[in-house]
């Protein structure tokens, strides 16, 4: 697992580093950003959204003025509540750190539309419900689940004052099946709206 980290922080942190893309066009970004997670776990389950939160940092490699790519590094809180009020029905509360690594494409100077892959690797996995005496129990179901979650992150983001502050929304369309017990399918389904801030433009 740390060996796992290690290669996700090194993916993200190198492309900013490198001088290929750079050549007449604006220093790389570095950034923090956060928000709000609209999640769900689709296939063979009959859930409720659970409005979340992510946070974490980013950085943004320019080709030219127009096409960038753009890597992110991510604590998300994801999985679903309970579909009602009833006992037994359980909500499921998922940890993971992802790495978005996505081509965006700026219409404009300020508009931009973006799309990429994402891999997640689950931190931690339980599920909650109240049983018919009002007893609160929580259960580690991280052996139920498939530690790595893999999307195809699509969406639109808007930069404001000289991209200091950027405004996104995306869908991260799951791929893979996060199941582990080989009859079911349970996939992540996640809608995002993030605020970033740039921390620095390198050599600047």
């Amino acid at each position: 697992m740390r060996k796992f980290t290690l290669i996700l922080l090194m993916l993200a942190i190198v492309p900013a580093g490198t001088d290929a893309f750079a050549q007449g066009a604006p220093k790389p970004i570095f950034g923090a950003k956060g928000g709000l997670n609209f999640a769900n776990i689709g296939g063979e389950t009959d859930n409720k959204m659970k409005t979340a939160f992510h946070a974490g940092v980013y950085s943004e490699v320019f080709f030219d003025y127009f096409l960038m790519m753009q890597a992110e590094l991510l604590l998300s809180y994801q999985g679903h509540a309970p579909f009602d009020n009833q006992p037994f029905n359980a909500s499921l509360d998922l940890w993971y750190i992802n790495l978005p690594i996505m081509a965006r494409y700026n219409l404009g100077y300020n508009f931009n539309v973006h799309a990429g892959i994402q891999f997640g690797l689950l931190l931690s996995a339980k599920s909650k419900y109240t049983d018919t005496n009002g007893d609160k129990m929580t259960f580690d179901v991280r052996d139920q689940l498939k530690g790595i979650d893999i999307g195809i992150p699509v969406g639109v983001g808007y930069d404001f004052l000289d991209r200091k502050f950027s405004a996104t929304a995306r869908y991260i369309i799951p791929v893979n099946n996060i199941s582990n017990d080989g009859i079911s399918r349970r996939t992540n389904s996640v809608f995002q709206v993030s605020l970033g801030i740039m921390l620095f433009r390198l050599d600047e």
